[in-house]
């Protein structure tokens, strides 16, 4: 339930439906109020002050509560949206810069098998390694976290294979 909340897409539906809402809640406060004012005088209504008054209140102060909420969403969402377009900005200006960790995009239809776990899978969890001065990006294996890549394996275990699987190659696991 956390994740839902927390999740900016739910928020937005949430506002925008909340906006939507209340613009029909305002027409259809102007409906009755058109029935009120129009329609009953046809079918005998007498004006009078005692009636009218809290008729007007009460409209008025629906009006106010629905106006609070509505406009407080509209400045979140407006803001929201504001922020995205801006990260947006961000992103395009930062294209152009060199980044310091660059990342191959997957190959589909390929399976990584891990020397450790002997375990396969279709994508490797993406890390971030601090070991040495400098951060970067290495693929681990999402069951057992061992690194993959031929620079990874100790000097011992150089006889184990390790690589990417094609889709018609057999894997041996052992459990």
């Amino acid at each position: 339930m956390k994740d839902v909340l927390e999740n900016s897409s739910f928020v937005r539906i949430v506002l925008v439906f909340w906006l939507v809402s209340s613009f029909f809640v305002l027409f259809l406060l102007g409906r009755i109020d058109w029935i009120v004012h129009d329609e009953l005088y046809d079918f005998g209504l007498q004006f009078s002050y005692v009636w009218a008054t809290p008729y007007w209140a009460l409209l008025r102060l629906t009006y106010v509560c629905l106006a609070g909420p509505s406009v407080l969403s509209a400045i979140v969402l407006g803001l929201d949206v504001w922020e995205k377009f801006k990260s947006k900005q961000r992103i395009s200006r930062n294209m152009g810069k060199r980044a310091s960790v660059k990342v191959q995009p997957l190959k589909r239809n390929l399976i990584v098998s891990c020397p450790s776990c002997n375990k396969t899978f279709r994508k490797p969890l993406v890390m971030l390694d601090f070991s040495s001065g400098k951060s970067s990006l290495v693929n681990t294996c999402p069951y057992c976290n061992a690194r993959l890549g031929e620079e990874y394996v100790k000097e011992d275990e150089k006889d184990i294979e390790m690589g990417i699987l094609s889709k018609d190659e057999k894997v041996k696991t052992s459990r």
